[in-house]
Parts: C-alpha cells; structure tokens; sequence
C-alpha cells in the first residue's frame, strides 16, 4: 500500500512538472498581442451603413445590427437591437431614412440581441405583423424561463458585463445591451416552418429556415435586390458552434447545409446581423464557402479521429484549420472556437459518456477533492500550485486550485491571479471574459450589472407577450421534493381574459398541469397577468390577492396560494 501512494504522488507530480508536455492555453491565437481584436472592433463603431437606396443597417449600437428595407409605403425591419432604449436610438438615427409609418419586423431568431427592442417599434410605428420561425416562441420562452437562472449567469461572464472596466469586443459587437435595457419582446404573429413569402412596400420578401447557431435561424432573401440577409449563421469570427455560456446542441451539419442553401442564391449584398454588410458577388462567395469549409473541416475531422478511437477531449485539442483557412480574417477565433466546438460535436452525437466505465458513475467533486488530498499533503500540494505558477504554467495551476475551497485565503488569491493573467492573454473574447469575469468574482470587484436575470425587472408589457406555459414550467423546476413526497393536492385557476381554467396537480412530487374544460370547484379566478405576476414576485401574495378581491376572487385563495408557496425552490 505504501508503495502505491509513492507510485501516485510520482506520477501526479511527473504530469505537473514535464514542461515538454505542458499545454499552452493561450496558444489558440495568431499573435502575442491580439491585434486581430482591436482590428475587429473598427468594424463595430457606431454607424449607419446604407449598401442600396433602401437598404440601411445600424452597426455599433449594441451587440447586434438592426436592418432597414424601405419599400413603397411599408419597410422591413429585421431584428431589432437587444432591448428599448437601444432600439430608439436606432430609430431616431434612421429617422430621416424612413419615410414609412408602416412596418413589418422580422427576426432571425430568438436571441435577446435580436429581439428585446422590437416594443420601441411598436411605440413609433404601426407594426403590420412579426415574422418569424414556428419554433422561435418555444426557444425564446425557454431561454427566458427555465434555462434563465444558469444562462443569465453564464452569460454575464462571457460578455464580461460584470467588469467594471471592459475595454474590448465581445468579437461579434462592442457590447450587449440586452439585460442592462428595458426589454420589449413581441412574441411572432407570422410564424413558418421552412419557408415564407410576404410582400413588404411593393418588394416580395423570401424567409427561408437555415437552423444553424439556433434552431429557429432563418435568412431573409430579396430576389429584387439581390441582397441576402444570413442572421447569425455567418458573421466575422470562426462560428460559435458552442458557446460557453451554455446552448443545446448547434449541429454543424445543419448550418453547413444552410450556408449551402446561401450559396445557391448567388448574392450580391450580404448583410449578417453583426458587422459591417459585404458588397460583390464572388466576395460574398468566397466568404459563404470558406465559412461552409471550416464548419465541415472541424466535423470531419472530428469524427475520423473520434473513429480512430480518440479520447474526445484529445482529438478537440488536436483540431487545427489548414492554413488556407485559419488565417482566413472571417474565420479567426475571435467568437468561436474551433476546440470547443469539436469537444461539443461528440457531446451532440454521443451525449456526457466518453466510453471511460470509470465515468458511469463519477465521485462527486468534493469527495474526489477529498480523496486526492488524502494521498498527498497540502504543503505538497501548495508546494506545487506556486511552482507551477512561476513557471506559468497556469491551465495546471488553475486545476489543482479546484481541490481546495475558497476558505484557504493564499490559494483563493493564487486562483484570482491565475485567472488573470490567463484573460489578459487569452486570444478569443469569450475566454478572456469569462476569465476575467471569474477573476473579478473572487476579488469582489465586479459590478451590479445583470442580464434579465431579476424577475421583478421584467414590465408588465413583456409579461403579457410571454405564455402561461412558460411560467408553469418555471414553477415545477422550483419544487423541493423533500417536504412533499406524500402529498397529493390539485387546484384549479381560471384565467379571466383567456377564458381558460387549468388544472394544476402536484402528486409523486411533480407538478402537472393541463387546461380543462369543466366548471366545477374553481379554486381562484384572476387575469394571466396577475397569476404572472404573482408568481414573479411584482405582487404581494397576501396584500395584494388574499386580503383583496380587486385582482382575484375565489372560495379558495388561500389554499390557492398555499399550493404555490410549495414551489419557492
């Protein structure tokens, strides 16, 4: 037994000390002082493009472009800037650009840079319908509800807004409004499954599915105009095939065949909605292929290594684009990158297991932490983290700082300093904030700043856009089974203005929920905004519906709120 921890300590401190072996984490970059960054952030101050006539695109404003096509009488806008007070600038600056009071809205998809603003177009013009993919509700509801809580955090990190002093892109815009905006999200009431035409101010309008960074993507095409609009599916960085804030599955497949789609029309404008618009025919094509051309590259490759029996984390970090490719300006790493989305192509295809049995059934983290420290002291280990500190190499610093908790003062500040100088090095912006970010968290120098993370922020106008599903799924996701195993209750709940009862049940520790039909034993009666805002913590659940019949009646209220109370995490 003695002899095996000697073996162990060896061969734990041989992995920390072969420098032959030691990766460079920062060595993901095209140079020691990332100019590519700086250079591409010229390409997001603040500004008005106007490629055509009637075709104008604001870039610099927030993270993503919104898109003007003046028509005869009615404009396109397509997407609409990440929350209301952005969108207004827009407004006013194309003000003298649009002589139409008419408006249809298009989104590309259902991220929060493309849709929170579209509630100051509705303040400024006569909106004649929103356009966009069958499955965008669903996402944007999902991204909202369920998955808000752990994204919204995540994504404060990898845009940085919790920095105090950000000086840098995020590599697809200069900065991210949504969050730190008022949002105004209008839910599509023009919805398609493939594809679409509308005609908009006398010019047919194509909207084509293209699923790709999102499932909902769509592009727009005007056939008139020869000009395509690509969305998020192609922009000036290597794809974000995987974001680290956290995304489902972006297969690669799907959005190589969508830029194929792009190709066949042979465009002549291009304008994606981050960065400036491309003008030339065999420019956009070169762009379109190229782009085609890496996607496919890193799946490729990926699955013949994969199929060679490569461990999943080896063969991402082993994915590198031919040159042709790699220093091809629209495909630098300056969003997304190409390990990351390799490692996340076998997650797609295969899920979590990597064919290791050691894996099925994981120590948990602490345990694991535990374990370790028990086979080498922690003067040894102390020993270890700072030489190997000074001999910078950090990725191994980084990851025996995780054996120890926050508690031990002389680690935590070696882990702060790690994380810094691994984000002040760090070629892509999305690891440079999110080093930096975590960094920030454990100095306790970050600032206040969220990203719809606060229920209460939310207005009333964007409550009564998002559907009553959306805050029953919530709901369940809170429930502590601890207290409720044995229990079986159900209410019912009418909603006055949909002229819809549900039934909610809570059995076996789950909570179901279904519209009804019948009538009887009605527990409460109330508009979908009050149960919406009950339930986001803008009312006061006594004040407000037991001890008041204004905003809800019933011969059950408390038993009502009892039942919701179960679900406060």
């Amino acid at each position: 037994m003695q002899n095996l921890r000697i073996l162990l300590i060896l061969l734990v401190l041989l992995s920390c000390s072969n420098e032959e072996e030691k990766r460079d984490i920062s060595s993901v970059s095209r140079g020691e002082n990332n100019e590519d960054l700086s250079l591409l952030s010229e390409d997001f101050q603040e500004k008005i493009y106007s490629p055509l006539p009637n075709l104008h695109v604001a870039v610099g404003y927030g993270l993503a472009n919104s898109i003007l096509v003046v028509g005869d009488g009615e404009s396109l806008i397509i997407d609409t800037m990440g929350g209301i007070e952005t969108a207004n600038r827009v407004i006013k600056d194309m003000g003298d650009l649009n002589p139409n009071k008419e408006i249809k809205i298009a989104y590309t998809h259902f991220h929060a840079d493309h849709t929170l603003g579209a509630g100051a177009f509705k303040e400024n013009f006569q909106i004649n319908g929103v356009i966009g993919h069958r499955d965008l509700e669903a996402e944007f509801e999902n991204f909202m509800g369920i998955k808000r809580t752990l994204i919204g955090e995540r994504s404060q990190k990898m845009f940085g807004l919790i920095l105090k002093d950000k000086n840098f892109s995020d590599g697809i815009g200069i900065k991210l409004e949504a969050g730190v905006d008022t949002s105004g999200y209008l839910k599509p009431d023009i919805v398609f499954d493939k594809t679409h035409s509308e005609e908009v101010g006398g010019l047919k309008v194509d909207f084509i599915h293209a699923p790709g960074e999102t499932d909902d993507q769509i592009f727009v095409w005007i056939e008139e105009m020869k000009t395509l609009f690509s969305g998020d599916n192609i922009y000036k960085a290597f794809p974000n095939i995987y974001t680290i804030r956290g995304t489902s599955f972006r297969s690669f497949r799907s959005w190589y065949q969508s830029i194929e789609k792009m190709i066949a029309l042979e465009p002549e404008v291009l304008v994606p909605s981050h960065g400036v618009p491309i003008i030339g025919k065999e420019n956009i094509l070169e762009i379109l292929k190229n782009y085609r051309d890496a996607i496919k590259y890193v799946h490729d490759q990926t699955m013949r290594k994969l199929n060679l029996g490569g461990n999943p984390i080896d063969v991402a970090q082993s994915i590198k684009l031919p040159k042709s490719l790699r220093e091809n300006p629209y495909l630098f790493e300056l969003y997304g990158s190409v390990e990351w989305s390799s490692r996340n192509l076998f997650n797609g295809y295969f899920g979590w297991f990597d064919g290791n049995p050691s894996n099925l059934h994981p120590l948990e983290k602490k345990e694991f932490s535990s374990r370790l420290r028990g086979l080498i002291s922690d003067e040894k280990l102390l020993e270890e983290i700072k030489g190997s500190f000074e001999k910078k190499d950090y990725q191994w610093t980084l990851f025996l700082t995780d054996l120890f908790s926050e508690e031990n003062i002389e680690i935590r500040n070696l882990r702060a300093e790690t994380l810094r100088i691994l984000g002040e090095e760090a070629y892509n912006p999305n690891a440079k904030s999110y080093y930096l970010s975590e960094y920030a968290a454990i100095s306790d120098i970050e600032t206040s700043k969220g990203f719809v993370t606060a229920e209460s922020s939310i207005t009333d106008k964007m409550l009564r856009e998002l559907s009553i599903l959306m805050f029953l799924d919530i709901m369940a996701i809170r429930l502590d089974p601890k207290d409720t195993e044995e229990l079986s209750e159900t209410v019912k709940i009418k909603f006055n203005d949909l002229n819809e009862i549900w039934e909610l049940r809570l059995h076996n520790s789950v909570l179901t929920y279904k519209v009804v039909e019948t009538l009887d034993d009605i527990d409460i009666e109330m508009e979908s905004l009050t149960f919406k805002k009950l339930l986001t913590q803008k009312l006061n659940p006594v004040v407000d519906i037991l001890l008041s019949s204004n905003l809800a009646t019933g011969e059950n209220k408390a038993g009502f709120l009892g039942f919701v109370a179960r679900f406060r995490n």
